[in-house]
């Protein structure tokens, strides 16, 4: 009994403190870091104090309470600056919303204009084509009357040209008057680039008369040889290029036709003409005319001689030559 008087009773816990026998210090530092983080200013030392346990000191404890506004303010002050980020990030996803709310409309007015653009584009393609057609045509016209002579040696000079092609004219068509047989004019043009050197340039003459010229080339076209007087000369449509260009395009076609011994004609502005049973059918794209020549059957031979006579031969010559 007399030891148990003689010691001294232990104290008691209080309730207050939860780190028991040694609480952290409320410190000078502790203190202030409590006040700024419930004034809601920033601590950039707040993290290592927090952390650091020191010695009790004489003048009071940090209780659960202090820590739990301490802990109170601090989530207000993350809410805050949260709220205060998400607030700006709504702004920045708002403003790029506007942007691209602004740039999908430019687009769409672009491509509005662009539909606009290319469906003028190609009305004039059509306009532009439908004129160089009637160009074209206007300038072939205007040679209707002429002949264009392949193969007329260079020594003929410039002078007795009018004389030569009278004579040609005459020799392929033997019971026109002389007095019919007249020319406007006569000259050398520059020969196509595909000829080689050595090839004499092509001569362009003028028939007074239409029929006359026809006559001739006609004549040409039929006979079986070339005339013994004139063996290198070629007779000719003289024809504009952009004809010529559009003929080109249908040479498949013509190629097939003649190898079918199948008779065409052409037909201006550039259309291909071709007659089967009595049915003639006009073809201004040569991608219409070979779907048409695919319905028939293969290798058909109409009424006209074949390929490899003299009319076939002299065809296929005009119409390289062309």
């Amino acid at each position: 009994m007399s030891q148990a008087k003689g010691k001294k009773a232990a104290p008691k816990a209080d309730k207050n403190n939860f780190f028991g026998h040694k609480p952290l210090a409320a410190t000078e530092t502790a203190q202030a870091m409590l006040a700024a983080a419930q004034d809601g200013a920033d601590s950039p030392d707040a993290s290592s104090h927090l952390t650091q346990r020191d010695e009790i000191p004489q003048t009071g404890h940090l209780t659960i309470t202090h820590f739990e506004r301490a802990m109170e303010a601090m989530s207000a002050k993350l809410i805050r600056t949260w709220q205060s980020t998400a607030d700006q990030i709504k702004n920045e996803v708002r403003e790029l919303s506007n942007r691209t709310a602004s740039v999908e409309n430019d687009c769409q007015d672009l491509k509005t204009a662009q539909t606009g653009i290319s469906e003028n584009l190609l009305t004039l393609q059509q306009r532009m084509e439908a004129m160089e057609g009637k160009l074209a045509d206007y300038e072939d016209r205007a040679r209707r009357n002429n002949l264009r002579l392949r193969g007329v040696p260079e020594s003929v000079q410039p002078d007795d040209l009018q004389l030569y092609v009278r004579g040609l004219m005459h020799a392929y068509a033997p019971d026109i008057p002389s007095d019919m047989l007249l020319v406007d004019r006569v000259h050398r043009v520059p020969k196509p680039k595909h000829l080689p050197d050595s090839a004499p340039r092509d001569v362009v003459l003028r028939a007074h008369y239409y029929h006359i010229k026809e006559l001739v080339l006609r004549a040409h076209r039929s006979r079986q040889e070339p005339h013994e007087d004139y063996p290198s000369v070629l007779i000719m449509a003289d024809l504009s290029a952009a004809t010529l260009r559009r003929r080109r395009d249908f040479q498949q076609v013509t190629t097939e036709l003649r190898d079918r011994g199948i008779r065409y004609r052409w037909g201006f502005p550039t259309k291909l003409i071709l007659t089967k049973n009595g049915e003639t059918k006009l073809f201004s794209r040569p991608e219409d005319a070979m779907n048409e020549l695919a319905r028939w059957s293969p290798r058909s031979k109409q009424s006209a001689p074949p390929a490899s006579s003299a009319h076939g031969r002299k065809s296929t010559r005009t119409d390289r030559m062309d």
